[in-house]
């Protein structure tokens, strides 16, 4: 598939070379970013191969504007004071984050946002985290895993299926969409996937992932073939090599996603006689309902003491001590 064309034009070149490098690490799904500090630029380039997106600073903007082929025209408003109309307009100083998010929602919302299906540049192994004693370390140790591939260079996808999972105030931001507005999504319109994708993920330490839901109920109303389906097209649409799962009963398709898991960490406490019953508890079940494939591809591993004091800073947990035993666990 030809990449799509996503475009900037302004005259200020500080803040072009600042966007075209924020675009080209987010790494957009199937489009190349090209920047102009001139409209006329534009304008010929757009005639060889028209943009998809282009989006033009109110200080640059001028008449021929209207000469631009592209399918979606976004106008990047300093003061308003040009009184430019017929276009949708953007707050050109605030985050780029929320910026391209704002963009990519409605682009994949619009009807010019053309059907796409292919296929993933990279084979995608599924790795789920689970703890059956409810060890509030899970998504320490699962955020962390997925850092630490990260560091050593793959692609890596977070979902976070645990409820209450309290990111918005570890994180210091805010969430207008979450995991299961993607699901929602893409279980209607597959073929838009990978541009859902791009307009919801977050990135923490080189790591993508979507926000978590805000009420897990909303995860409990989504059965049991819809998460299989859902998990399907993610491992092979995306271009991610790693999609961690931070995973809980709050899915219909737990055992599923266990199951079709290239590996499964399962977090415990052998100090704990609880967390030990518990664990115990979980392996007489999985045998119960004949799932050794789960327990053939289960690891168990524990989280050092005092591990909680030494990961107050979520976005560099790779480099805490909990970093340091999950790249002895990857390793295993």
């Amino acid at each position: 598939m030809r990449a799509r064309q996503f475009a900037i034009c302004d005259s200020d070149r500080q803040y072009l070379s600042m966007l075209q490098a924020y675009l080209q690490k987010r790494k957009l799904a199937d489009f190349e970013i090209l920047v102009f500090d001139a409209v006329d630029k534009a304008v010929e380039a757009s005639l060889e191969k028209p943009f998809e997106l282009l989006l033009i600073g109110e200080g640059i903007y001028d008449t021929d504007v209207i000469n631009v082929k592209a399918s979606k025209i976004y106008i990047l408003q300093e003061d308003g004071l040009k009184g430019i109309t017929g276009y949708s307009m953007l707050a050109k100083y605030q985050s780029m984050e929320c910026m391209i998010a704002q963009v990519l929602d409605e682009f994949v919302s619009d009807d010019c946002c053309n059907s796409v299906e292919r296929r993933g540049r990279n084979p995608t192994a599924l790795i789920s985290f689970y703890s059956p004693g409810r060890h509030r370390g899970q998504s320490a140790a699962a955020l962390c895993a997925a850092q630490v591939l990260a560091d050593q260079g793959c692609q890596v996808l977070y979902i976070s299926l645990v409820p209450f999972s309290g990111f918005e105030a570890l994180m210091n931001t805010s969430y207008e969409a979450d995991v299961t507005d993607f699901l929602y999504f893409v279980l209607n319109h597959a073929d838009k996937l990978l541009y859902k994708l791009d307009s919801l993920k977050r990135t923490i330490h080189g790591v993508d992932y979507l926000p978590p839901a805000l009420d897990y109920a909303d995860l409990l109303e989504i059965g049991r073939e819809d998460w299989q389906r859902a998990m399907e097209l993610l491992l092979y649409s995306s271009d991610y090599t790693h999609i961690v799962l931070d995973l809980s009963e709050t899915c219909q398709g737990f055992y599923d996603m266990l199951e079709n898991s290239d590996h499964v960490y399962i977090l415990t406490d052998n100090s704990n006689v609880y967390a030990h019953a518990m664990l115990s508890h979980f392996k007489k079940l999985l045998l119960a309902k004949e799932y050794e494939k789960i327990l053939g591809h289960m690891t168990e591993f524990e989280l050092p003491q005092g591990w909680e004091a030494q990961c107050g800073e979520i976005e560099l947990l790779a480099s805490s001590p909990v970093g340091a035993r999950m790249k002895g666990v990857l390793g295993r």
